[in-house]
């Protein structure tokens, strides 16, 4: 335990000398805080595929982290070039690419927030919370309850289906 202490006050110590640096040579703040973001999304794009490629493929998890992985190229793809603009001083139709870039990740994001939202659908938890009183009337729970029409037994046979199948492509 006190190890990884250790570790992260180093890495946070780093961080913070790194920064300093940055901004200490770096006069021009635009650049600075595009050379930081630029390496913290290279480091987050580096952990990201990392988690994906030790997850079981055909997983749901798995085909999440690749969207998310998407997203984060675009957006590191985004700010390189952003930077290059800063740095060469370019403008007009040089912007269609930053924005095309930006534009991307929303629509990933979109479609992944529509896929998590049929999931939990598909497998929601919404008849449970309202029989065990967790009703946002009741007890002053700020979540709305979203499926209150729905019968257990309905949501049950989806998801049995449907897990099932999960379990025989695994196997396969």
């Amino acid at each position: 335990m006190k190890k990884e202490y250790g570790q992260l006050l180093t890495a946070a110590l780093s961080i913070l000398f790194g920064l300093f640096a940055l901004i200490r040579f770096i006069p021009d703040a635009n650049l600075a805080i595009g050379f930081v973001s630029l390496t913290f999304g290279v480091l987050a794009i580096i952990w990201a595929a990392r988690a994906r490629s030790s997850l079981s493929a055909g997983t749901t998890l798995r085909e999440y982290t690749t969207y998310f992985l998407i997203s984060l190229i675009c957006i590191v793809l985004y700010s390189l070039w952003d930077t290059i603009l800063v740095l060469s001083n370019l403008s007009g139709v040089y912007l269609i690419p930053k924005y095309i870039l930006v534009t991307i990740a929303y629509l990933v994001f979109v479609f992944t927030s529509y896929k998590i939202l049929k999931m939990g659908k598909i497998f929601g938890f919404s008849d449970q919370v309202v029989s065990m009183g967790f009703d946002s009337k009741k007890k002053g729970n700020k979540a709305k309850v979203a499926k209150k029409n729905v019968s257990k037994k309905v949501v049950k046979k989806v998801s049995k289906k449907k897990v099932s199948k999960k379990i025989k492509k695994r196997k396969k």
